[in-house]
């Protein structure tokens, strides 16, 4: 399974190490695989029977939050968060909600790293290592949370060529989004703004992202001038 990946580096196939004669180190591809033993849970995790309830409930196109214990029995600091893109007799799949990854690889002619992780990931349900997995609470929270009256103060303040910082749930990718652009058009009657994205988690994008936005029907969380 890949996860986060942290920091990226590129390793060459060159390394210019010269290995003493009177001692070598010989790589033999035919090693004898270990045997992977399923069913045994860790301390605290889901059993098979109830992981395989919980996901089927769930279904397919929802986004889920999952929490897994590692190796050494400890609880992994920050949950996954995917959406469920397939559910098999013995087995479920994901595609990692990772928007601002997503956003920023779109806009470039070339791979970008981001400072987080994407892709897809497949879990077992015999694996024995999800302590806790759950509907996403991020939308509801986010909500909840936004002042749509004082985002309207905002708005009214704003003028074309303004550079902001604004934070948004993006709909299509199902998660949300941290950016700074400029204000293109800004009505505060309509409630409504055209801005240019300009950089995304802090990285600057090779292509603008345009967007519109209406406070009162997209979820706009906060925005601030810079």
């Amino acid at each position: 399974m890949i996860l986060n990946s942290g920091s990226h580096k590129r390793i060459s196939s060159q390394t210019g190490y010269e290995f003493p004669r009177e001692r070598r180190h010989f790589w033999w591809p035919f090693r004898k695989k270990k045997k992977k033993t399923n069913g045994a849970l860790r301390p605290g995790a889901m059993s098979s029977a109830a992981l395989t309830a919980k996901v089927k409930a769930l279904g397919e196109g929802k986004v889920v939050e999952i929490t897994r214990i590692g190796f050494d029995g400890q609880v992994e600091d920050k949950p996954i968060t995917i959406e469920i893109t397939g559910i098999y007799p013995d087995r479920f799949s994901g595609r990692i909600v990772n928007v601002e990854r997503e956003l920023i690889e779109a806009s470039a002619s070339k791979m970008v790293y981001a400072k987080t992780g994407g892709g897809t990931v497949e879990f077992k349900y015999d694996d024995g290592d999800i302590l806790e997995i759950k509907e996403s609470e991020d939308l509801a929270i986010l909500e909840e949370a936004r002042d749509v009256e004082a985002l309207g103060e905002i708005l009214s303040a704003l003028e074309p060529g303004d550079q902001i910082l604004i934070s948004y749930y993006d709909a299509k990718h199902r998660g949300s989004v941290n950016a700074e652009g400029t204000i293109l058009e800004s009505n505060p009657e309509t409630k409504t703004f055209k801005l240019e994205l300009d950089k995304i988690n802090h990285m600057e994008l090779e292509q603008k992202i345009i967007k519109e936005f209406n406070i009162e029907k997209d979820l706009v969380i906060d925005i601030e001038l810079k």
